[in-house]
């Protein structure tokens, strides 16, 4: 490991003191370098997303975190509801309740696992944040679905 002392300064600039198409090629470097980390820095303060409808939405990061806890209760609170359902008598094979719940589940799967790597102190990784974009409306469009399917008597 280097020392701050000792370390290497870099120095960017969007002009090079090298001449010649090599100096020009710095330069153009340079520049798109620094549109780039702009761009990123932009991309990463918008989260796009979509409605459970299919709706493209776009969302700053805290409206995203309000969303992702919504959907999160809200799913929470169907399978708790989903514990004392009657069950229909069918096979599950042909019980649309049972199928229901197996979508729901692999639908909200990224979610459950951002929130229990949350709940256990751990930082859900990059590539998992990323999913949640798609994940969460799938999440809620599959809890909405498995939620009208429920008897009266629990709704």
């Amino acid at each position: 490991m280097m020392h701050a002392s000792k370390a290497k300064r870099f120095e960017f600039s969007a002009s090079s003191s090298m001449s010649g198409e090599d100096g020009k090629r710095k330069s153009l470097f340079s520049k798109m370098l620094l549109i780039t980390v702009a761009l990123l820095g932009v991309a990463c303060s918008q989260i796009h997303t979509k409605t459970p409808e299919g709706k493209p939405v776009v969302m700053d990061q805290e409206e995203f975190a309000a969303y992702v806890e919504h959907v999160f209760r809200h799913h929470n609170t169907v399978v708790n509801e989903l514990l004392f359902a009657t069950p229909s008598g069918l096979e599950a094979s042909d019980d649309p309740v049972a199928k229901a719940e197996v979508k729901m589940d692999r639908a909200c799967q990224p979610l459950n696992d951002t929130a229990l790597a949350s709940a256990t102190g751990l930082s859900p990784d990059y590539w998992t944040k990323m999913k949640l974009a798609d994940a969460v409306p799938e999440c809620e469009a599959a809890t909405r679905i498995l939620e009208k399917l429920f008897p009266q008597e629990h709704k």
